[in-house]
């Protein structure tokens, strides 16, 4: 399982220019049905607009199951644990 490290890989999680750079990084992985680890560590707070153009791409392109199946997040905190929970909750239901 391939690593990306974010804090080193996109510049912030404001934009959609910063999301759909991670989107981008990420998009190979799910084609092959590979999976990926994403580390956190050191991300800043990430905003709507990060989100919609990063994993909402993602789940829209390839659905939430293998959103689920093929991402695992590391050196998460509560905290970007509750804001990708809290973003999953809304728009998936």
């Amino acid at each position: 399982m391939k690593r990306i490290d974010l804090h080193d890989k996109i510049q912030g999680a404001y934009t959609n220019a910063d999301g759909y750079t991670l989107f981008l990084m990420l998009k190979p992985f799910f084609q092959r049905e590979e999976r990926v680890e994403i580390s956190m560590l050191g991300f800043p707070p990430m905003s709507s607009s990060f989100f919609n153009s990063s994993f909402g791409e993602l789940i829209q392109n390839f659905g939430i199951d293998k959103f689920r199946t093929l991402l695992k997040f590391t050196n998460i905190t509560k905290s970007q644990i509750n804001q990708i929970k809290r973003y999953l909750d809304f728009h998936l239901h």
